[in-house]
């Protein structure tokens, strides 16, 4: 039983590939169809937006998550204080600062529900970004209505 570089005939036979007579390789429909869905998953996944970031030092998380239907957007930290600035983008960006304020957990955090701070403009995917200062912390995040 031979690889493709030691016994290629032997391989392909093996593997259900024969060659046409202008020597190109064809693959059996079942292994093509199987090829091009991998590829269109590939393709879209980069499209959906993530909807929580930690940074790599754990320092503060951010998320844009639903929680029994309503969406929270929730920055967490234990290394920083003062205020936050979210602002979420659909047609039209709109931005509010907020008090970062101790949890329980011992940790600083905001947590405001979407619909009660920023307009709904309809279906769709909405852009949060969460920024201190002019510092844009983490990926910008999204969610879909």
């Amino acid at each position: 039983m031979g690889n493709c570089w030691t016994d290629p005939k032997s391989y392909l036979r093996q593997h259900q590939v024969h060659q046409t007579t202008s020597d190109s390789l064809t693959v059996m429909r079942p292994a093509l169809a199987i090829g091009v869905a991998f590829a269109a998953l590939a393709l879209a996944a980069p499209a959906a937006a993530r909807n929580n970031y930690c940074s790599p030092t754990g320092d503060y998380c951010t998320s844009a998550a639903r929680r029994s239907g309503a969406v929270y957007l929730r920055l967490g930290t234990f290394s920083f204080r003062g205020r936050v600035r979210i602002c979420v983008r659909h047609q039209t960006r709109v931005c509010h600062s907020y008090p970062l304020r101790p949890s329980a957990s011992g940790l600083y955090e905001v947590r405001v529900r979407w619909y009660a701070h920023y307009p709904n403009e309809g279906a769709g995917t909405y852009r949060v970004g969460f920024f201190l200062g002019t510092t844009r912390l983490g990926p910008v995040l999204g969610f879909a209505i």
